[in-house]
């Protein structure tokens, strides 16, 4: 089907946009490398996978990827940025309470001594 087969360029076009591979979009998607292959090459498969494609990687568009009518760059957007600095902040966030607890603590003991 030639649906099918626009669907897997487009979905691939995603991949190597994204500098994703087989195996981390397998991965990640919790399918077998083939089965991504099988999809990039335009092979029919199931609606599960399709619902799970779309909502494991959001900022895919499905107008975009079914019938190519928006542009791909305007509607993808990467958060993968975002989220590691969200991260980042929670780390930082935890070290400085510890820093805070450790430094209250020993000017406490500094009190205590001059006591």
């Amino acid at each position: 089907m030639e649906n099918f087969k626009e669907f897997g360029v487009r979905f691939t076009n995603y991949m190597t946009n994204k500098k994703l591979g087989v195996n981390k979009m397998a991965e990640k998607l919790n399918f077998s490398g083939s089965q991504i292959s099988n999809i990039r090459n335009g092979k029919v498969f199931g609606t599960d996978k399709l619902f799970k494609i779309l909502n494991t990687y959001t900022d895919i568009d499905a107008n975009w990827l079914f019938r190519g009518e928006k542009e791909k760059s305007a509607e993808m957007v990467d958060n993968s940025k975002y989220i590691e600095l969200l991260e980042e902040n929670r780390e930082l966030r935890k070290e400085i309470e510890r820093l805070q607890r450790e430094s209250s603590i020993k000017i406490e003991e500094e009190k205590r001594k001059r006591a």
